[in-house]
């Protein structure tokens, strides 16, 4: 079934029990990601159960079409439901594996496809869009309506209000993206967490300064390598009050962006030309390091890091009270990965 865009928050939040596959897909990363863990945290809720969330490799599935069967299958270790989330990259089609699950769909366990865009007649999407057990949701850049729920769900989270002036200045800076979107809002919130209402100074000091990019440069060095770096980033992010999830989420967004970038390298693309048609645009100060990094991450590295990513965040979901140790040791793990594929690289030239 094709799920309407205005049906699509009702249909993750109360998952259908016989829908077993879905696929999410589209140009706006960030909501596909944000949808994708919507939906796990309706299935999995608060079951403590680290078997819970799966995510397998695409180009294994592509490789083994049977292995995306057998893990919908297995019996969950602690009872319960699982969600078994694949993230498509690269031009490898796993659409006979779905249709393997189709066939004998399983009664504990749902499929979760994150993809970028797909074309509409094109064969993963129809089958999702047709089939009576599966369903695709689109996921595109937001309206101004969005926008508008997006700052109203974070400042109300927050207690704050917002004047009508920085509302306006807000939306003009956001969109592109619905998780980065999100993320500047709540960054927003914490700035102005003691004064009640956010004003357009707060949104000028704030998304408008190179303070919102603190999160980036944590990113980035945990990309490219750089332990001291990370490190020295992550703890003025912690002075700051910033969540451990809320860096784990923004570095999974950050890898799933490196893995369709290194998708397009690999088929010929340059790193310059993925960068500057990326979207949202890779603020120019940054574009150097992304550049290195989509020439220094293989895609196979690439779903390791998101693997151990996951993980990470799922673990700091369980045991809020080591949230951020658990969040630096994952993004170190990163950085050591990352040091790892600079002294290979180096060693080849």
């Amino acid at each position: 079934m094709q799920v309407k865009a205005a049906d699509a928050e009702r249909f993750l939040a109360r998952p259908d029990p016989a829908i077993r596959v879905i696929l999410i897909y589209g140009n706006d990363d960030g909501l596909v990601a944000e949808r994708v863990e919507r939906f796990a945290a309706a299935v999995i809720g608060g079951s403590g159960d680290p078997f819970a969330q799966v995510r397998l490799d695409a180009a294994a599935i592509a490789d083994d079409p049977g292995r995306l069967a057998d893990e919908a299958h297995a019996v969950p270790l602690f009872g319960g439901q699982r969600v078994i989330t694949v993230h498509l990259g690269g031009a490898r089609s796993i659409q006979s594996a779905v249709e393997t699950v189709l066939a004998s769909p399983p009664v504990d366990s749902w499929v979760v496809i994150a993809a970028g865009d797909q074309r509409k007649g094109s064969g993963l999407r129809k089958l999702c869009e047709t089939h009576e057990r599966a369903a695709a949701i689109a996921c595109y850049a937001d309206s101004d309506r969005d926008l508008d729920r997006i700052i109203d769900e974070e400042t109300r989270r927050g207690g704050l209000t917002i004047t009508a002036e920085a509302r306006v200045a807000v939306k003009s800076m956001i969109g592109g993206d619905r998780m980065a979107s999100r993320s500047e809002v709540a960054k927003l919130c914490l700035y102005a967490a003691d004064t009640g209402a956010i004003t357009i100074d707060d949104v000028r000091a704030i998304i408008g300064d190179a303070a919102a990019f603190a999160m980036d440069e944590v990113i980035d060095a945990a990309a490219l390598g750089d332990a001291v770096g990370l490190d020295r980033g992550y703890r003025r992010l912690q002075a700051a009050g910033v969540a451990g999830a809320v860096v784990v989420g923004a570095a999974q967004r950050h890898f799933n962006f490196l893995q369709k970038a290194r998708a397009a390298f690999d088929a010929g693309t340059t790193a310059e030309a993925v960068v500057g048609r990326a979207s949202p645009p890779v603020f120019f100060q940054r574009r150097n390091a992304v550049m290195r990094q989509i020439a220094l991450w293989s895609a196979a590295a690439i779903d390791a890091a998101l693997t151990r990513l996951d993980q990470a965040l799922l673990d700091s979901r369980l045991h809020r009270s080591i949230e951020d140790e658990i969040v630096s040791q994952a993004l170190q793990s990163v950085a050591f990965m990352a040091a790892g594929g600079a002294r290979t690289a180096g060693a080849r030239r």
